[in-house]
């Protein structure tokens, strides 16, 4: 019992001496850790940093870079969640091209009143020379039905103006949610009752 110890303890520290001194082994391809859990997601719409692009352009889930404009099947499924807005019933005199889609989308809707405790956010998400998202909300409106409201705004670029990209506005909608009991309680073009 006491050799089959001695035996083991030498096997053991043989072993060892030889792992220590092999090379590590390595894969003709591996793969990069971080492809388990990419450090950025490719398909936000927010103004993307230069590392971002570029690490989107060489690993994202597309084969070739953004298309001109937002990839349709995206903004047509965002589309559907939103009642839309026809361009041609704003005023005439409403300007829907310029250098600042955020100030268009502002200069278009007037938020309505709100209660004490009211949050309003504004996002604008732009793909140079692709498209302009600009978001405005409003939750806790003075309303006994409708909770919040929130505009989806898409912009396509028309070109450069003094080295500022100009935007035209192409498509609008609205959504909202509901007080408790007043209908759905999560964004939807579902009216409120």
């Amino acid at each position: 019992m006491i050799g089959q110890a001695i035996l083991m303890m030498a096997g053991l520290s043989l072993g060892m001496s030889l792992m220590a001194n092999k090379p590590p082994i390595s894969t003709p391809h591996s793969v990069p850790s971080l492809l388990a859990r990419p450090p950025y997601n490719c398909l936000t719409r927010e103004v993307w940093s230069p590392a971002k692009r570029a690490w989107c352009d060489r690993f994202g889930p597309h084969s070739e870079p953004w298309p001109k404009v937002a990839r349709p099947e995206m903004r047509d499924s965002d589309r559907n969640r939103y009642t839309p807005i026809r361009l041609s019933t704003l005023p005439s005199d409403t300007s829907l091209t310029g250098t600042a889609p955020k100030s268009i989308a502002l200069s278009l809707v007037d938020l309505p009143e709100t209660a004490g405790n009211s949050q309003k956010q504004t996002s604008v998400s732009i793909q140079q020379g692709q498209s302009a998202v600009v978001m405005l909300s409003n939750v806790g409106l003075a309303d006994d039905s409708v909770q919040g409201i929130r505009y989806r705004f898409e912009f396509e670029p028309q070109g450069m103006i003094d080295n500022e990209e100009k935007w035209q506005l192409v498509w609008m909608g609205r959504q909202q949610i509901c007080w408790p009991g007043r209908g759905p309680e999560e964004w939807t073009n579902q009216p409120c009752s």
